[in-house]
């Protein structure tokens, strides 16, 4: 579109609108509130013997393996080893 056009419509419209947009005034900053809930899910029940459980599948093959609780960074490093 022509910006000539433009501006016609603008003052044929509105006589104001034709004013820069700088010389209007800014909205001034926007509230964000401190704390915002965010609704959670029911906790998971615990697990009686504090495991992790990871079961993989391939095919018609299924393994699965309970992983202590206290050891979730060995996991890590497994999980790393066996998907390289």
């Amino acid at each position: 579109m022509n910006a000539n056009v433009l501006h016609r419509w603008l003052k044929e419209r509105q006589p104001s609108a034709c004013q820069p947009l700088m010389a209007q005034p800014m909205p001034a900053t926007l509230e964000v509130p401190a704390f915002v809930p965010v609704p959670l899910s029911a906790p998971m029940p615990e697990h009686r013997d504090h495991e992790i459980r990871v079961e993989l599948r391939k095919g018609a093959l299924t393994m699965v393996v309970s992983w202590p609780m206290r050891a979730a960074a060995d996991l890590a490093s497994w999980t790393a080893a066996v998907l390289k």
